[in-house]
């Protein structure tokens, strides 16, 4: 990619290190977004490619073409009304969604690691035909939009932009109106909460384990508790000062007025909930 113009979401500037002669599995699994055309190899003789209003969807049989983009749709809608920006619409048109036959040919192609089920690159989403793949498009999609909405990349806004994208994962399969998100597990016997500076510093590299991760977790629960608490409508104009480059605490005040002062004030707020 060497000489291409790189807009990086935090994901990828919290970068670990390769062990000499191996594999960085964290790097080939890290979205990016990037000001480039497709990268990966296309698929094979027999492509079937279909658009809708926001995405167009290339795949093996204008079936399976159909069913990516109109459950791309259904997240989309479903993002539109969670974070109350349903006048958004993508900037650079269409976003895109290749989707191999396989996970062999995923790998194959894109260079990602086993555990890997999806990649997102500039704005395009790569992925393979499975029952994955309504939870990968809300999580992946959630990400696109909140990049491509702020206009910039801040490494503190990842745990936002992170925590939604596992709350849109968990509302998979649910209407596009919106829909009920499932309730969270129980928090561990004993649990305590990570400290508001470590969610905000201390991002892991990728999503690897996110769904055993105790800081995906307290992120997703902590936008969960600002949708679900605060209301869509105030969780919408928090992005919207994220985007003209706000403080968390000139957002959250801006935003959620009389319920929370300042950032620290949401967080006590949502840690005294957990009890």
């Amino acid at each position: 990619m060497k000489g291409l113009a790189v807009w990086l979401p935090a994901a990828l500037l919290a970068g670990c290190v390769a062990v000499p002669g191996g594999v960085d599995e964290d790097h080939l699994a890290r979205s990016q977004v990037l000001n480039q055309r497709d990268v990966f190899p296309d698929l094979d003789p027999g492509v079937n490619e279909t658009q809708s209003q926001h995405f167009q969807a290339r795949a093996y049989g204008s079936g399976k073409a159909m069913q990516a983009a109109d459950l791309a749709e259904t997240a989309y809608q479903r993002l539109m009304v969670d974070t109350g920006l349903s006048s958004f619409a993508p900037t650079a048109g269409r976003y895109k969604i290749v989707l191999y036959a396989s996970p062999e040919e995923y790998r194959r192609k894109t260079g990602q690691p086993g555990w890997s089920n999806g990649v997102t690159v500039g704005s395009t989403i790569y992925s393979y035909e499975g029952g994955h793949l309504d939870g990968l498009l809300s999580h992946e999609l959630s990400r696109l939009v909140f990049y491509d909405y702020v206009g910039h990349v801040n490494l503190d806004h990842r745990w936002v932009s992170e925590g939604l994208a596992v709350y849109e994962e968990s509302k998979a399969g649910q209407p596009a109106s919106g829909g009920v998100a499932p309730p969270m597990p129980a928090w561990p016997q004993g649990w305590q909460p990570l400290p508001l500076d470590y969610i905000i510093r201390m991002a892991p590299a990728t999503d690897r384990d996110r769904t055993l991760s105790s800081w995906h977790l307290q992120a997703e629960s902590l936008v969960r508790f600002m949708i679900e608490r605060g209301g869509r409508t105030g969780f919408g104009q928090f992005l919207g000062e994220l985007r003209q480059d706000a403080s968390f605490d000139k957002a959250v005040a801006a935003s959620f007025p009389g319920t929370w002062r300042d950032l620290a004030d949401l967080y006590a707020s949502w840690a005294k909930a957990q009890q």
